[in-house]
This record gives C-alpha cells, sequence and structure tokens, in this order.
C-alpha cells in the first residue's frame, strides 16, 4: 500500500478523533448545566478517552466550564446568581448544600465576591443570616440608623417600666416606630432646604399628647444636622407669622448634648427645644 494512501487513512481517523471529541465535549458541558457539577473521574461515561482529557478540560474551560479540584462546575457566582434571580434567599451557612461542586469556604467566598461587588446582599432574619439578590426590599443605612434610634428609645422605656413595676402606653410605641419608618420628606434629608409643607407635617409626625413636639425630633425628621439651619429658619419664619409658637425647655439640664445641638438658641442662652402648631393650614 503506498504512503498516500496510509496518509489518508490517518486524516480520516483523526478527523474522526476530532468530530468524537467535540461530540463528548458538548455532552459533557450539556450535563454540567443540567447537572450543575460532575467528578472530572467520570468524564470516560460521556466518551473521554484518557489521552483526551487535556483537551476535552481545556475546551470546557474555554467556554466558562471551572475546574475545581475533583469537580468540572458551572461557576459558583453563576450558580448564586441563577438561584438568587428567583427570588429566593440562601441561610449563608448553608450555602454548600445549594450549589454544586463547593467546599463551604468556596461558597461562602463566593457569595462574599457578589456581594462586594453589588450583585447581591447579605440580609438577617431574626438570628439567621441569608444571601439575597441586590433587589430584594430591604432598609438602607439610614433605615437601619434610624430602627436602631428608635428600638433603643424602647429598650430604655422598657427598662425604666420594669423598674417601676409599670408599663408602656401602645401608642407611644407605635408612634415611635412609626417615626423609624417615616422620618420626613427624602429631600430634607438630601440637605435640600426644607419646604413649608414638609416642616409642618414633620411637626405632626413628632406632635406628643400636650400639641408639642420636640424641635431636636423634627430636625432629625427633616435631615438632621446638615439641614438644622435651613430647619430653624422655616420655624422662625413661621413664628413671626403666627403659625407657630416656640416655647424653651423648661430645665438646660433634660438636653442631651446632641438635642441642644439640634435646638433654637433663645434669649439669654437659652434653648428653643419645643414647637406647636397655632393653626392647621400655612
Amino acid at each position: 500500500m503506498g504512503k498516500g494512501a496510509t496518509r489518508r487513512r490517518a486524516v480520516a481517523r483523526g478527523s474522526d478523533d476530532v468530530q468524537q471529541l467535540t461530540a463528548s465535549v458538548a455532552a459533557v458541558a450539556k450535563a454540567i448545566t443540567s447537572e450543575g457539577a460532575i467528578l472530572k473521574s467520570t468524564l470516560g461515561d460521556y466518551g473521554v478517552e484518557r489521552s483526551q482529557v487535556a483537551d476535552s478540560v481545556a475546551r470546557l474551560a474555554a467556554d466558562g466550564v471551572e475546574l475545581a479540584g475533583r469537580f468540572l462546575r458551572v461557576p459558583l457566582e453563576k450558580q448564586l446568581d441563577t438561584l438568587l434571580s428567583s427570588s429566593r434567599m440562601l441561610p449563608f451557612r448553608e450555602l454548600a448544600v445549594h450549589l454544586h461542586g463547593a467546599s463551604k469556604r468556596e461558597a461562602a467566598a463566593a457569595a462574599l465576591d457578589l456581594v462586594a461587588t453589588g450583585r447581591a446582599r447579605i440580609v438577617v432574619r431574626s438570628t439567621e443570616v441569608f444571601v439575597a439578590a441586590a433587589s430584594a426590599p430591604h432598609l438602607d443605612e439610614r433605615d437601619l440608623a434610624r430602627l436602631e434610634e428608635a428600638t433603643a428609645v424602647l429598650a430604655k422605656a422598657v427598662k425604666l417600666a420594669r423598674k417601676h413595676n409599670g408599663s408602656l402606653l401602645r401608642a407611644d410605641v407605635d408612634e415611635t416606630l412609626r417615626r423609624a419608618w417615616s422620618p420626613g420628606p427624602a429631600a430634607g434629608r438630601s440637605g435640600a432646604r426644607p419646604s413649608p409643607a414638609n416642616l409642618l407635617d414633620a411637626i405632626d409626625a413628632n406632635r406628643e399628647t400636650s400639641g408639642l413636639a420636640s424641635v431636636p425630633r423634627v430636625v432629625r425628621a427633616l435631615g438632621g444636622l446638615p439641614v438644622r439651619d435651613a430647619v430653624h429658619a422655616e420655624l422662625l419664619k413661621h413664628a413671626r407669622a403666627g403659625r407657630l409658637e416656640l416655647r424653651p425647655e423648661s430645665g438646660m439640664g433634660r438636653l442631651t448634648p446632641d438635642d441642644a445641638a439640634l435646638c433654637l438658641p433663645g434669649p439669654q442662652g437659652s434653648k428653643l427645644s419645643w414647637v406647636r402648631r397655632l393653626e392647621e393650614s400655612p
């Protein structure tokens, strides 16, 4: 047999090998997509010859498959993205149960990478830590700060009630929590000058049974220290127009330094810490 025929048979056999490897790699890729991960040692089950393992792994890696120890897998971050996109929340300590071909350490690292890049977030439900989609409804930093302040106030009130064998008024608890969720307009929080309507809404939201509202609470509801001077200017304008009454604190010792810093300056070094509406419309 001539050299030409031998060469043609070698070329044909090589072509068949390439086609066989391509088909085997496609079958492996389909299994990984379906199952999330397979053991590298099972490549032979999909028709990959031992001599073709390195080539098949290289082809799979080029298509985005991840080689991790004994496993060929869908990248963990992609697995997490898929799970979280269906609005699922995954317990952080059980992530490896939901991810294929991952150790606990790898699962945790993948989740934290998603959080670091803004594609997921950590949320706490009761005493359990979860990983959730970035779009999951949540409290932002301002919300958490307001809630922390409200719960601290309630904790002190409960402690005092226990000390005196007393209780709390449900209305007071509801009002404290309501203020945590309704701190005032977003424009005020960004440092913009509060409008008359926003100011009066904040006074109403913080009004006690006496009809008086705490000036520090009103200022905080509208954005705190960054908008203090603008809120003070609005309070004075309405007071001069006869719409509001400003009253001093009965005793300076009752004001904390933080509250005192948010009060209007009054005569002879006093602090105007209370405001009352004199009419219902501006």
